[in-house]
């Protein structure tokens, strides 16, 4: 996939993560309980429990998953199998000690308040977007959520999206989930609680994210003829990286045309897909709101710029997919019944140039991992995830940044 996502850069430098176990309370007794409560069925018997760990060691990192089918004896059920993921907030060990305790908080609230009320509104007006059903999230014995499984409805994962076709759907999903967020904000609802000051504190996790490869990408570029003269303002972006990402995520940085709820961290394992017998994507949705940030819709617009579709559709469809963005918003909250101010899209191009750092970033940061020539890299290293900077080296990501880099120096961004 396109290594982008928090999970990814942690894993590249955090120690070896062996395969998750499922805890000893997941058992009969626990989802007996949770699933006579879900279904409404006080009768329920639970007869097996069968899990496995969701993914390989170490991919996840804010959560340990499971993938769970358990087998009951259940007359009102339709289906006595009932197919879940379970995802548990990490207590011990390379998880919990890596990972901002926030982040698990943050997707219980959505699942417990904040999704419903989205969810609601879109669905009332012809609108809809598809969520997980969420069967129980609770504090004990751990901090827990299970969703139904999508598996089995044929949704699955996807690399990176080739056309731009193919990405609507998921155009379509995030322009919704913005505009309800937008509306829901004036009608006395407070997302405000959903503010991150990861940035401000300078967590050690930004340095897995992207000091070190920001680090990577100025030392490269010293090398690269021609590219002397930018040098300079790569070394002062690098110097305060840090600032610029929380006036990035801050719902108060002054200027700001407008907020919405930002899903936070697109990436292609959080995105599920439905496809058409030609094997074509017809329908997307997203998953994991564990990094559901208040602010600038540049921050999840240049998440499906730049990590959800390839490169190349957006060398040739940018606009195509912020005019289809901005459309789609502006049709939804006019189908809500929204009467107040909606942005217009001179607004949102300002949104997306005054926020243009975070562009920049994903692609010194993170799509040097897309120009890896695997043969160069010894096995060891490629099991181990310790692949260093060798995407750097090619000369097909040379040749796309030198033809970029002029544009983020006139268009200020380096400042």
């Amino acid at each position: 996939m396109f290594q982008t996502s928090r999970e990814r850069k942690m894993a590249e430098t955090a120690p070896e993560v062996k395969p998750a176990t499922p805890p000893a309370w997941l058992d009969n007794a626990f989802l007996e309980s949770v699933l006579r409560k879900s279904e409404g069925d006080k009768d329920l018997v639970v007869v097996s429990v069968d899990s496995t760990p969701v993914g390989k060691p170490g991919e996840y990192l804010a959560s340990q998953l499971f993938r769970v089918t358990v087998q009951c004896l259940a007359p009102k059920l339709d289906d006595p199998v009932k197919k879940l993921v379970v995802k548990i907030d990490p207590d011990k060990g390379v998880l919990a000690a890596t990972m901002d305790a926030t982040l698990f908080r943050t997707e219980m609230k959505m699942y417990d308040e904040f999704l419903p009320r989205l969810e609601r509104i879109l669905a009332d007006n012809e609108r809809p977007i598809p969520l997980p059903r969420c069967v129980h999230k609770g504090e004990t014995p751990r901090p827990t959520i299970i969703l139904e499984d999508l598996a089995p409805d044929g949704w699955k994962g996807h690399d990176l999206i080739e056309s731009f076709v193919e990405a609507k759907p998921i155009t379509t999903a995030i322009a919704r989930f913005h505009a309800a967020s937008y509306y829901l904000s004036k009608n006395k609802t407070d997302f405000e609680s959903f503010q991150t000051d990861l940035f401000k504190k300078k967590d050690p996790v930004l340095d897995w994210m992207f000091g070190k490869n920001l680090k990577a990408f100025n030392d490269a570029l010293r090398t690269w003829e021609g590219c002397e003269q930018y040098v300079e303002p790569f070394e002062r972006a690098y110097a305060d990286y840090h600032d610029r990402l929380h006036n990035i995520y801050s719902c108060r940085t002054p200027g700001r045309v407008y907020n919405v709820l930002n899903h936070g961290d697109f990436h292609a394992k959080n995105l599920l897909h439905r496809f058409n017998d030609e094997g074509a994507i017809v329908e997307s949705r997203f998953l994991d709101f564990q990094a559901c940030v208040w602010s600038t819709p540049a921050i999840d617009l240049y998440y499906l710029l730049n990590n959800i579709v390839h490169y190349k559709v957006k060398a040739a469809h940018k606009e195509d997919l912020i005019a289809f963005y901005h459309a789609e918003f502006t049709a939804t909250l006019k189908s809500i019944g929204f009467l107040g101010y909606i942005p217009t899209m001179l607004d949102l191009q300002i949104e997306l140039l005054r926020n243009g750092f975070l562009d920049v970033l994903h692609y010194t940061c993170f799509l040097q991992f897309r120009f890896f020539d695997f043969s160069k890299i010894a096995p060891e290293k490629l099991a181990s995830g310790e692949v260093g900077h060798v995407g750097l080296e090619s000369e097909e990501y040379q040749t796309l940044m030198k033809s970029l880099i002029p544009g983020y120096v006139h268009k200020g961004l380096l400042q």
